[in-house]
């Protein structure tokens, strides 16, 4: 079965893509168009406004970033959990409230909350204008190196 999303025919599509040895570009737009992208799944007959995953148009090797866009008054229509990755919910635009493991935590723009793969949870967009936010996933505990333990001064 396939479980990938790809951007949808009617979506508003990524502009002036990009690549070179060691880089790959696209421009989105503005955020606040976010919600004009339309991710589908044909196989499983799903669609998705307002979300757009990063994984395929960047060629990503180490985590997923989606970018997400959920009106004044919207509310994820489910609870879900991760086998693997925890997921950072980074809120750019917006406020709302964050449900994990029945606990209610309150976010707005610069709030940055990291979820484990086990924690149960849901959101909700609290505020009377549109909520922009990131999310990246990564496998939890698979960072072995990072800033100065990574970088190479050239």
């Amino acid at each position: 079965m396939n479980t990938q999303f790809e951007i949808a025919k009617e979506s508003k599509q990524p502009q002036n893509a990009a690549e070179g040895k060691n880089f790959k570009k696209v421009d989105l737009g503005s955020f606040t168009d976010l919600g004009k992208y339309i991710m589908e799944n044909k196989e499983l007959n799903m669609k998705n406004e307002g979300k757009l995953f990063l994984h395929d148009l960047l060629g990503l090797s180490g985590c997923e970033i989606s970018l997400n866009y959920a009106p004044a008054g919207y509310k994820v229509p489910f609870k879900h959990t991760h086998k693997q990755n925890e997921e950072v919910y980074i809120v750019l635009k917006g406020n709302g409230v964050f449900e994990i493991d029945d606990e209610k935590i309150n976010i707005e723009e610069g709030s940055v909350l990291k979820v484990s793969p086990d924690g149960i949870r849901t959101m909700e967009n609290t505020s009377d204008t549109e909520m922009i936010f990131m999310v990246i996933q990564t496998k939890e505990n698979s960072l072995e190196q990072f800033t100065l333990t990574d970088a190479q001064i050239v």
